[in-house]
């Protein structure tokens, strides 16, 4: 059984033709989900780039595995669903965005696919203008049309690489696990430019937001807000519809190795799964990127499509860390006693109802901390003061209850729960690694 897995940057929980998004356009994605099943509470193990990667490669909490920031490197000795393939004879592809903060360990796979591979097929005027847009020329929540067609983005290389390494393993009869990576729709938001035209930004329905009367957001968020403070709706709508773009650039992309399934014959012999490695605020909490704690940023797609199985939609709580025992355990490999998440399988197996499902997640990003429940939200910021959210009554995070008095035994329960959680999965020993370069 082959294994592809299709990996977006920024791309919220929501984004998706199928989910009734009018802005959300989709097909390729939707006919996956035709086939997945989807699950609807999936949550990732931080609203960070590298973080979330790091988890999801090794199926551990940001904590445990070392990267709870996009400087810090991970623990020695990681071990990725890659290194617990490999002994059942599986090409090992990983291309795009991988984020790895040390490339000098070893992390299972065959030599990356990177941006620079990408940079030496295209022509100096196209790399001018990607640098224009990309590397500090521009904010990075800026956004219009690109002169750049859909084959000069990177996601376009990353697509075209993943079909050629996948053709290259089934002409050779070999299984495949294949980590396909795209940087859409990360910020800054340049779609090419007749997809962006075809965006009908005055129909753009901006966020609500909180009102003016309710208990405010911690300091933390407070500041963040400041940054696009200056914005004007106008503005606004024109990052939205960048973003929607994107969304729509990398749904091209992902068709184009789907495709390839279809055309090598291989569909019914290939796991596809398809994920985000945090959302995107899009003006939610007067908020873009990530960074935070809110359901925008760590809230996450995820479509699993094993052949031969039912599609439907599971509404239960998982997490980034279940997807590495969940694959092992689809093709019959050893977990590892390294991995701290649940296997998805039975869920996958006809909806199993005697499936080990969680009634909590977990999130970090440096000393922030997240547990949410079904009904709960509790995020801590070091020693400062945090932010309780009844989710049954306040699904949208306006009422930050921390300071209510009524909650306050539900705040003692939710912290002590969350510290226990910190303590028993964290490593002994280990120490804090900190890289001096890093991206977003």
């Amino acid at each position: 059984m082959n294994v592809l897995v299709l990996m977006c940057d920024h791309h919220r929980f929501d984004a998706l033709g199928c989910l009734g998004n009018p802005l959300a356009h989709t097909p390729n994605l939707d006919k996956l989900a035709e086939r997945s099943v989807r699950f609807e509470n999936c949550f990732d193990q931080s609203p960070v780039c590298a973080p979330a990667r790091h988890s999801l490669a090794t199926g551990r909490y940001a904590h445990a595995q070392g990267v709870i920031t996009n400087r810090h490197l991970p623990h020695p000795g990681m071990h990725t669903i890659a290194h617990s393939l490999k002994p059942l004879g599986y090409r090992r592809f990983h291309l795009g965005h991988m984020h790895w903060t040390d490339r000098s360990m070893d992390n299972g796979y065959e030599p990356e696919i990177t941006a620079a591979m990408w940079r030496e097929t295209m022509p100096d005027d196209v790399l001018q203008r990607y640098e224009w847009e990309s590397v500090g020329h521009t904010r990075r929540t800026t956004a219009g049309p690109s002169p750049r067609t859909r084959e000069q983005h990177w996601g376009h290389h990353v697509a075209s690489e993943s079909v050629r390494q996948i053709e290259e393993a089934v002409s050779k009869g070999e299984n495949f696990l294949s980590w396909t990576s795209f940087t859409e729709p990360h910020p800054p938001f340049y779609p090419p430019k007749e997809i962006y035209e075809q965006i009908d930004q005055a129909a753009i329905e901006l966020a609500e937001q909180r009102p003016a009367d309710s208990p405010p957001p911690h300091d933390r968020i407070l500041k963040m807000q400041q940054e696009w403070a200056h914005l004007t709706d106008v503005e606004l709508r024109q990052i939205i519809a960048g973003y929607y773009g994107m969304v729509h650039l990398v749904d091209g992309y992902c068709g184009m190795v789907l495709d390839a399934l279809d055309r090598l014959g291989i569909r019914e012999e290939t796991i596809v799964i398809w994920t985000a490695d945090h959302g995107d605020q899009q003006w939610e909490h007067e908020m873009f990127l990530k960074f935070n704690m809110r359901e925008a940023s760590c809230h996450v797609p995820l479509l699993i499509d094993v052949p031969g199985g039912e599609a439907g939609t599971r509404s239960e709580l998982v997490e980034h860390i279940d997807l590495f025992p969940t694959i092992c355990d689809l093709v019959g490999a050893d977990i590892p006693d390294s991995v701290q998440g649940r296997s998805l399988a039975p869920s996958l197996r006809n909806g199993n109802p005697d499936a080990n499902w969680r009634d909590a997640v977990f999130s970090q990003i440096s000393d922030v901390k997240m547990i949410r429940t079904e009904t709960e939200k509790l995020n801590v910021y070091g020693d400062e003061s945090g932010e309780y959210f009844n989710l049954a009554e306040d699904p949208k995070e306006f009422q930050n209850l921390i300071h209510d008095a009524g909650s306050a035994d539900r705040v003692t329960a939710l912290r002590q729960r969350l510290d226990r959680w910190y303590a028993d999965t964290a490593v002994a020993g280990a120490e804090e690694r900190v890289t001096t370069k890093t991206t977003a």
